[in-house]
């Protein structure tokens, strides 16, 4: 309870801003549950003191008074809510803001061991169930609990057994609602979660068509599909029995207070206990209530799952860390481009120790390729230099600054990643290689384009560098888009430059088109390779075999040859004559 408490005092502070929108709108609910409450008494008077008495002038005035409070209660309805929704879109414009901020400020730990699904149903799933239970559920709970509280006040003026009745009948439909609440919520976040398996197979279909009918596997797709849609078939069927047996048992005993209340009420009246008047008055102030009744108990079945969606929000948010700069960080103007590991050891959330105690020198403007088998933590190495993880112990150093006290912006400009397979953007060619300038002008990217042997192809295009390409650079082949990154990274004109399998996606000839173009693009920066393909040999000045996340062998290449070591064996593997 005591942490319901907290997260939803927390989620109220988003509201400090636009605070007086939200007492102004809880104000103008009370407002419109007095109303509410107040037109069954006006009905009465009209009916006591108008109607039975023929003084139809009298009736007339409380008709109109009736019509002036009903204006009243839409503008206090309207203004009320306007306010309420307007102070929740902005609380949860801050807590989406905040929740997206802090994913981009989390390290690449985070993201090995959270889906991606479940991010954007947090920022996307949960912050619609908050702006819904502080623009609605709120606003019905403080509206129902009040009208049942107004209206009550006047029945039992009216007439004391009657009021028991009432209260009876209250306390059954909200133990029946919130009952139905409790059973039916559940299921409904099965459908959704339901939902979202369905979307997930469909996307993935859409996006693997191509393998998909190359292997012929589409009934083994749809029996896949036609499994988790009749799985979501029987959630909805399990919704509506539990709709069926408790949506309209409010309403039975509805019927039967009423019932009641008739029959009582209509002995008081011939005992001259109870007016006219008061008797419908009773049946409307039941008829009033019956929706803030049903209302109640969804809210009070809603209200755990929402401050439960605020949870995960914060967690997300609190887990980040507070600023991804140390406070001490500084910046590199004059790169050179020298890199140094020192002891460096890593070990990923799985507990695989990847690197064990690494040493290693680069030169500036030096080409160093490095081999491995696979998992032997050849790309742990880039992406350490990169900052995508921070070592368990030692250093990893920048013209002798560590990484962590270089600043993310001037690490950036110093350091370009390109990954194994290079996310392209659904945007255009253009906006994809100026991604990380936006502003970059457009002689500087075709600058780019060029170093990157990519100008010629997009000029080639009906629209150039307006070309979309489609979600993951769909349209393009491996290697253009390999060139594509290139061509982004080189925009910020770095100093290093990390190249993780540039070619192992690549046929024969692009791959050798590439490399030798390589030669050009790495020409005066620093080059840090990873590759299992031994085409790159040609590029590089140094190779470091690694092993077990251990260095087991570096040296020039014609060395490593005439060794006789790892490296060697590696060349004699795969049959390549190498050329010294």
């Amino acid at each position: 309870m005591d942490g319901s408490l907290r997260q939803l005092e927390r989620l109220l502070s988003y509201l400090r801003e636009y605070r007086w929108h939200f007492i102004g709108g809880i104000g103008l609910v009370l407002l419109m549950s007095y109303t509410n409450g107040v037109i069954p008494v006006l009905i009465r008077n009209a009916i006591d003191k108008g109607i039975v008495t023929k003084k139809y002038s009298v009736a007339f005035n409380y008709g109109l008074l009736i019509l002036l409070v009903a204006v009243f209660n839409g503008i206090f309805s309207f203004t009320g809510r306007y306010l309420l929704v307007k102070s929740a879109q902005h609380a949860v414009y801050y807590i989406r803001m905040d929740a997206f901020k802090a994913i981009q400020r989390h390290r690449m730990e985070f993201f090995d061991k959270t889906f991606s699904g479940q991010l954007i149903s947090r920022i996307t799933n949960d912050t619609e169930r908050i702006t819904r239970f502080l623009s609605f559920r709120i606003r019905m709970f403080v509206y129902s609990i009040f009208l049942i509280a107004v209206s009550l006040y006047y029945m039992i003026r009216m007439n004391v057994f009657l009021s028991l009745v009432a209260l009876g009948t209250i306390a059954v439909v909200v133990l029946l609602n919130t009952t139905y609440a409790t059973k039916v919520r559940p299921i409904y976040d099965k459908i959704r979660h339901q939902t979202g398996v369905i979307a997930s197979i469909a996307t993935g279909t859409i996006a693997g068509i191509k393998t998909i009918k190359s292997l012929s596997v589409e009934e083994n797709i749809q029996e896949k599909f036609s499994k988790e849609n009749e799985n979501l078939y029987s959630l909805n069927i399990d919704a509506i029995k539990i709709t069926a047996l408790y949506g309209n048992a409010p309403f039975l005993i509805l019927g039967l207070a009423m019932s009641a209340m008739l029959y009582y009420g209509g002995k008081a009246i011939i005992a001259k206990t109870l007016t006219v008047g008061e008797l419908v008055a009773f049946l409307t102030y039941m008829l009033t209530m019956m929706w803030p009744l049903r209302a109640l108990g969804f809210t009070i079945g809603d209200i755990q799952r929402s401050l439960a969606a605020a949870a995960r929000l914060f967690e997300v948010i609190d887990s980040a860390p507070k600023a991804i700069d140390a406070p001490d960080a500084v910046e590199i103007n004059d790169p050179k481009g020298e890199v140094e590991f020192r002891d460096v050891w890593l070990t990923y959330h799985t507990g695989r120790t990847v690197l064990r105690g690494v040493n290693l020198k680069v030169s500036p403007g030096e080409k160093v390729l490095i081999v491995g088998p696979p998992g032997s933590g050849k790309s742990s190495i880039l992406k350490l230099i990169a900052r995508f993880y921070v070592p368990d112990k030692g250093e990893v150093l920048i013209d002798g600054v560590n990484v962590k006290k270089i600043k993310t912006e001037s690490l950036r400009r110093i350091v370009a990643y390109v990954p194994q397979e290079p996310f392209i953007f659904n945007r255009s060619i253009r906006e994809n290689i100026a991604l990380a300038k936006p502003d970059a002008k457009m002689d500087e990217i075709i600058r780019a384009a060029k170093i990157a042997k990519i100008h010629d192809f997009i000029s080639s295009l009906p629209n150039g560098y307006d070309t979309i390409v489609g979600e993951k650079g769909v349209t393009l082949s491996g290697g253009q888009r390999q060139r594509i990154a290139l061509a982004r990274a080189l925009l910020l004109d770095p100093k290093i430059i990390l190249l993780d399998d540039p070619v192992s996606n690549l046929d024969a000839e692009t791959e050798k088109r590439l490399v030798e173009d390589l030669k050009e693009i790495l020409k005066g920066r620093t080059a840090l390779i990873v590759s299992q393909r031994l085409s790159l040999v040609k590029l590089t000045d140094r190779v470091i075999v690694i092993k077990d996340g251990r260095i087991i062998e570096e040296g020039k290449p014609s060395e490593l040859v005439k060794k006789g070591g790892a490296f060697s064996e590696m060349i004699r593997a795969i049959g390549e004559e190498y050329e010294k």
